[in-house]
């Protein structure tokens, strides 16, 4: 165990405190190198004080466990609240435990008189609740993590990431490297960045009905202007289908009537693909091919002038 591992140990203790393997849990506490570092981590010692919360529910509690916890509640290696150690030291019949309890228990007490004159000094009004509140001082919580499905750590909450892929993260993440002076962004409308309502004469019923609900995988703009310079489309064998290929007719033929710069980037291995990667093949491709000269304007101080 190395001291730099300090992340995988505390992995290592939750997953002992999971599964409420007790004795595991204390000889990794008790690691020399793992000593060394949970002096000054309150975490660490609130894990602790956590774990022999645990280890007081369990029916048949080890004595030896038991007298280890003893031995770093005074001295104070771990941190735990007034009714742990209480439960503790009238298990073990000990008097320097009590005392700690005491302590503890005189502390709790005094807490919420300092809340009440610290509230009376800012002379803040009392608010009505509409439920009692509880108020904890300290919280440790264990969770079990697992290997899963990519979708999975999203589907207990609605919130979403803005990529629909790591293709999609590693280009961007190229993207803004590459052209550090204009901002990219992901998965962007088409109806923000052109005027349909000027093409609706000029394309077809379908075509006008499809461009008003699609993005573009990317789009590079001039910051604080808002000018789009390109857009990027990140092709792949989903493209193939017939269906699909005819909306991307559509939005090829959108791109062209606007006269805004659209590439479509397919790679051979999409997964493979890193952010170096996408420099290089942006370096090559696409920056010889971006013109944002004509396209610069200066709408916070000059509204009226137009590129000539």
């Amino acid at each position: 165990m190395q001291l730099r591992d300090k992340a995988s140990v505390i992995r290592t203790l939750r997953g002992h405190l999971h599964r409420r393997e007790h004795a595991a849990f204390v000889t990794v506490f008790l690691d020399g190198e793992v000593q060394a570092f949970r002096e000054n981590d309150d975490y660490l010692k609130a894990l602790a004080g956590e774990a022999l919360c645990l280890l007081l529910e369990a029916p048949q509690a080890a004595e030896e466990l038991l007298r280890e916890y003893e031995r770093l509640l005074l001295g104070t290696e771990i941190s735990a609240p007034y009714s742990t150690v209480l439960s503790l030291a009238e298990r073990l019949s000990s008097n320097s435990l009590h005392a700690i309890a005491r302590t503890l228990r005189d502390e709790d007490r005094r807490w919420p008189a300092r809340r009440q004159h610290r509230n009376r000094k800012q002379q803040e009004p009392a608010k009505a609740l509409s439920e009692p509140v509880i108020e904890v001082r300290r919280v440790v919580s264990s969770t079990l993590m697992r290997f899963g499905d990519p979708n999975a750590s999203d589907a207990m909450g609605i919130r979403r990431s803005v990529f629909r892929s790591s293709q999609e993260r590693s280009f961007l993440k190229a993207l803004s490297l590459r052209f550090p002076a204009l901002l990219a962004l992901p998965n962007y409308p088409l109806d923000q960045m052109i005027e349909f309502s000027r093409l609706r004469e000029l394309v077809g019923k379908s075509t006008w009905a499809y461009a008003k609900n699609c993005r573009v995988d990317a789009v590079l703009v001039v910051p604080d202007e808002g000018d789009p310079v390109a857009a990027f489309e990140l092709d792949s064998s989903y493209h193939d289908r017939p269906e699909i290929k005819s909306r991307d007719e559509m939005k090829n033929a959108i791109f062209g009537l606007v006269g805004l710069p659209f590439f479509r980037l397919r790679a051979e291995s999409p997964e493979t693909m890193t952010a170096d990667d996408w420099y290089a093949f942006l370096t090559d491709e696409v920056a010889p091919n971006i013109d944002v000269g004509r396209r610069l304007r200066t709408r916070s101080s000059a509204t009226k002038f137009v590129p000539v």
